[in-house]
């Protein structure tokens, strides 16, 4: 829900960047453009001035609350924020989280080097609205209750997210084998050019990518706990490592080196992420844990669910 939303206003940005630069002839992004961009993020105040509601008040449809919510002093936040740090799974899970927002430093770097003004444009249009199919269909597969299993979802969804995320970046390597370019004079190609088609395709995959390999990362992470306190931690842990990833990312653009190396290192990073996501969803996640955590009110029909479960396994013993 929360990709499929940041998604879709990402996306009617990009519309409006796309109309104003149509029939751009230049390489310089028109004020109007940062104009639109300003308002529409200082929008986002206003909404979440008159949309948040105090996490105490959250109550599920049968009326129990989402948790308890014991008030914590600094002191004792910034140590659990420590604990975090000493947790194993989470630590196994460095490399996905590192890996989970590079492709969209490659291919803005990419679109940038070899498009035109309103070329670029489009790219970035198609780019947010494949995030939106990614989040529509990574929750369809996460949330698929046709797979009982928590952990079978979690390995069946990993195998198709590497499928996606491989065949990207193998598919990108060879484009760029095949349309080598001299900085020093970028070709700068419209949408009427040859080598647009097949980024074309690339860029609609990595859109996908930017969203998939992120929300997988963040479902197997999350079935660590149900506690909101933990979650919010966890939430803040992930995008800090995530934030590092992308600089590290934007590192090898500026070290110098080529577009090709540049591939292969957050290709490299992604497929051992990727590996290392199998082995957590395989190994780490289970059917529930809020009827062992003392903070978190389980659901009545959870309650309901697994006292029968258990009047089964009495009756089968």
């Amino acid at each position: 829900m929360q990709w499929g939303l940041l998604s879709v206003f990402s996306t009617l940005g990009s519309l409006v960047a796309f109309g104003i630069n149509f029939n751009a002839s230049n390489l310089q992004v028109p004020m109007s453009v940062y104009i639109v961009f300003v308002l529409l993020m200082a929008s986002a105040f206003f909404v979440a001035a008159f949309s948040i509601v105090p996490p105490a008040q959250v109550r599920r449809r049968d009326g129990t609350p989402a948790a308890h919510y014991p008030h914590e002093g600094l002191w004792e936040e910034m140590k659990r924020q420590r604990l975090l740090l000493k947790d194993w799974r989470l630590l196994a899970m460095f490399i996905p989280m590192f890996a989970s927002e590079v492709p969209i430093i490659v291919l803005s770097s990419l679109n940038s080097l070899y498009f035109n003004i309103r070329t670029r444009s489009l790219n970035s249009l198609m780019f947010n609205v494949m995030q939106i199919v990614g989040a529509i269909w990574i929750g369809l597969m996460l949330d698929n209750w046709k797979i009982a299993s928590r952990r079978t979802r979690g390995m069946v969804t990993v195998t198709a997210v590497a499928v996606v995320v491989i065949a990207g970046w193998i598919g990108l390597t060879v484009w760029l084998y095949r349309n080598p370019m001299d900085l020093l004079d970028p070709p700068l190609f419209d949408w009427t050019d040859g080598p647009f088609g097949g980024f074309f395709v690339l860029n609609l995959i990595f859109g996908m990518n930017m969203v998939i390999y992120q929300v997988t990362v963040q479902w197997i992470i999350s079935s660590f706990t149900n506690d909101p306190e933990h979650l919010a931690r966890l939430a803040g842990l992930v995008k800090g490592v995530l934030a590092g990833g992308v600089a590290a990312a934007f590192g090898t653009e500026a070290a110098g080196l080529t577009q090709l190396q540049v591939v292969a290192y957050n290709f490299t990073i992604q497929a051992v992420g990727l590996v290392l996501m199998a082995v957590m969803a395989w190994t780490c996640v289970t059917r529930t844990s809020c009827t062992t955590e003392e903070s978190v009110s389980p659901p009545a029909e959870v309650q309901t669910n697994l006292g029968k479960d258990m009047e089964k396994d009495d009756q089968a013993s």
